[in-house]
């Protein structure tokens, strides 16, 4: 049998599966601390806010991804762990702006991604192990860690 060795894009696209999992873990928590409270807030103002509970998901994600990579150290708690940063073609931190839009583009290409098999196939097949959505955004990752 072969051994194969992981390039160091093939290490940046596992660091980035961890990542995004360690991330969504961290979302997920929040989404359930921020129902909670809107639960009881409804129960208080006898329902006063119960839609409000539908923006809560959307809401917490962006805010997540947008305030977290948009900070000081322009990476998320995921990305810290595990040694990346997320660069545009200049090899330059990106701007708030700039995330908000990379987020949509990013939960707007994924379901659809999915469903289509494209996000699991495109990292696979091409040598930088870029998304759709780094191709469509043209963005990048890098490892802050010697590889």
């Amino acid at each position: 049998m072969k051994n194969y060795k992981l390039t160091y894009y093939d290490i940046i696209l596992i660091n980035r599966i961890k990542a995004c999992i360690l991330d969504l873990l961290i979302c997920f928590g929040l989404i359930l601390i921020t129902a909670l409270v809107f639960k009881v807030i409804n129960f208080f103002t006898l329902n006063l806010f119960n839609e409000a509970i539908l923006f809560i998901l959307p809401v917490v994600i962006i805010s997540y991804y947008c305030f977290s990579i948009g900070g000081e150290k322009s990476s998320t708690f995921g990305m810290k762990i595990f040694k990346i940063e997320l660069v545009n073609r200049k090899n330059r931190k990106l701007t708030t702006k700039e995330l908000l839009i990379y987020n949509f583009l990013f939960f707007a290409v994924t379901p659809i991604a999915l469903v289509l098999l494209i996000s699991f196939i495109i990292p696979l097949i091409n040598d930088e192990r870029k998304c759709i959505h780094d191709y469509v955004f043209k963005t990048k990752f890098n490892s802050l860690s010697k590889v």
